[in-house]
């Protein structure tokens, strides 16, 4: 019996290695952002989460759907709305990119679109993807409460000691 979606990756990694693959600008200079097609839009703005080439068809076989996906022989790169870093601690295996800016590739070569979504939704699951990451590299999820795990919050302004309104701690 296969796996679910292991024909799905089949076609998915024939496809990177096809050299029509095309639809991002190569990335130059010192930091370049990998580009969605001009016809998916993203209200949301957008990250990206990469991961070694190797791992990359062992992800996509965990995930339900994919959204924009971008790889080179270095490294797969999928799009996630902008803040999913935000509560999760990404593995140091996985390279969270802020507004997708990658590092730079000389011309022609670097990161190109692999995969296109068929629904015109260029996000891949942030929490799926997480997972799917942790369960490849093998390590447990970390939840976090904000973008650095070791970073103090304030209490929120204008309310009592306890963050509720009343002037009391919630225990």
């Amino acid at each position: 019996m296969r796996a679910p979606g292991a024909g799905r990756t089949a076609r998915l990694v024939r496809r990177l290695c096809s050299p029509a693959v095309r639809g991002a600008d190569a990335v130059t200079g010192g930091h370049g952002r990998l580009r969605l097609p001009a016809d998916l839009p993203a209200p949301l703005g957008y990250d990206a989460v990469g991961v070694d080439a190797a791992l990359g068809p062992r992800i996509t076989g965990k995930l339900l759907r994919a959204g924009c996906v971008f790889a080179d022989a270095e490294r797969w790169w999928w799009i996630v709305p902008s803040g999913a870093d935000i509560g999760v601690a990404w593995p140091p295996a996985a390279r969270y990119a802020a507004g997708a800016l990658v590092a730079a590739h000389p011309p022609g070569s670097g990161p190109r679109l692999a995969h296109r979504p068929e629904d015109g939704i260029p996000y891949t699951h942030p929490v799926v993807l997480y997972i799917a990451v942790c369960n490849a590299v093998g390590v447990r999820p970390v939840w976090t409460e904000g973008r650095d795990p070791g970073a103090v919050r304030e209490p929120p302004r204008g309310r009592g000691p306890g963050g509720a309104g009343s002037g009391q701690s919630l225990r």
